[in-house]
């Protein structure tokens, strides 16, 4: 299906040598309705459609057919713009479709041009404000994105004194009387912004194997813990004991 499009488009835009293009048979202006790049919005278009053919056919005939061909090599333009592009879109299409070009399967030669684009003005109004809304928003989400690279970048070089110390010296190299109280403060800095290595409790260490998704190996470590509760006859390991049994819906671990 993809090869046979790929086939139609290239025959469509068959372009008939400069040399060998004929004046044309007839002509007729027509409205067309074409898709915008926000698909659900549409630019009201009106083309000049040129029509040739070889063979003998009536004027309406010659006309559907051109203008058919012009209208498809058209909205494979328009689809291009918003509706905010409606001047750059008129001189594209003008500028796409000025080339005589086969319409696949009749033999007839089309050409256009692009006299004139409506777009509804609140329309194009509220469009333009929803770009400009999306501009602002990416250039405030990468702003904060680089807050959030500067912010790690200070802070990597806080709880690196030496680091730190060399970047200021590399921008105060006429201060060296300074630098040992600067690797001072930043030593300090470090001492305090340091973050604390948190040791796992118990409670979090049975939490993480109660949490387990492997149910054999919930199972397994559960009824040894059970064990090891009831072996070593303690209160506290009595209750948590209980809590072990009931943990499963009462299922039973002595096993």
């Amino acid at each position: 299906m993809g090869a046979w499009r790929l086939w139609r488009h290239k025959q469509e835009e068959e372009i008939c040598p400069q040399e060998q293009a004929p004046s044309a048979d007839h002509a007729a202006e027509m409205a067309v309705r074409l898709a915008s790049a926000d698909e659900t919005l549409t630019f009201d278009v009106r083309l000049l459609v040129e029509a040739k053919s070889p063979h003998a056919s009536s004027q309406s005939t010659l006309l559907d057919i051109a203008g058919e061909g012009v209208v498809r090599r058209a909205e494979r333009i328009s689809r291009q713009y918003t509706v905010t592009d409606a001047i750059r879109l008129r001189g594209a299409l003008t500028t796409a479709l000025h080339s005589w070009c086969v319409v696949p399967g009749t033999g007839v030669l089309s050409r256009g041009r692009c006299t004139s684009i409506d777009v509804d003005a609140e329309i194009v109004a509220s469009v333009a404000a929803r770009e400009l809304a999306e501009k602002r928003s990416f250039a405030a989400s990468w702003q904060d994105e680089r807050r959030v690279q500067q912010a790690e970048q200070v802070r990597s070089r806080l709880l690196d004194p030496l680091r730190a110390t060399a970047w200021w010296f590399v921008e105060n190299q006429d201060k060296p009387e300074r630098l040992e109280e600067v690797a001072l403060a930043f030593d300090k800095a470090r001492a305090i912004l340091a973050p604390t290595a948190a040791s796992d409790s118990p409670g979090q260490l049975i939490d993480n194997i109660v949490a387990t998704s492997d149910p054999a190996a919930k199972c397994n470590l559960l009824r040894f813990l059970v064990r090891f509760c009831r072996d070593y006859q303690r209160e506290e390991l009595a209750l948590l004991e209980q809590w072990l049994r009931h943990s499963e819906g009462g299922v039973e671990y002595d096993r």
